[in-house]
């Protein structure tokens, strides 16, 4: 396996524990962006892993590549869109018209941790570490 597939990995299961850590002290907005991250960065190591186009930061075209290489995915496209949406939203003001802080409250931010844990769970199962 390319090294370069366990840093990916290693980095989701990182953002994951950031995003439980940032719940944990109520920045709802942080946990909700490294949420995504976890998802997006989880699933890149599988596309990594199978050469396909890894290039995006959308879970959706992520889970698209794996899908089109023979993964079943079907099941894990929820928690792609879910996390997808809160990928500018999450940082930027003028994403909703309203800063983020204002947006985000503890359970928006505990169900994007289960959507990202879905898709590192679906990833290191599909790895075979």
């Amino acid at each position: 396996m390319r090294i370069e597939v366990k840093w990916w990995f290693e980095q989701a299961k990182r953002e994951l524990r950031m995003a439980e850590e940032l719940l944990k002290a109520g920045f709802f907005e942080g946990a909700a962006y490294h949420s995504h991250q976890a998802g997006e960065k989880a699933l890149k190591a599988l596309v990594i892993h199978k050469r396909g186009y890894h290039l995006t930061h959308s879970c959706k075209l992520l889970l698209d590549q794996l899908k089109a290489q023979g993964l079943e995915v079907d099941g894990l496209y929820e928690y792609a869109r879910e996390l997808d949406v809160h990928y500018l939203v999450s940082r930027y003001p003028n994403a909703a018209s309203a800063p983020p802080f204002e947006l985000y409250d503890e359970s928006k931010a505990k169900k994007l941790i289960d959507c990202a844990r879905r898709l590192i769970n679906f990833v290191e199962e599909a790895l075979k570490w």
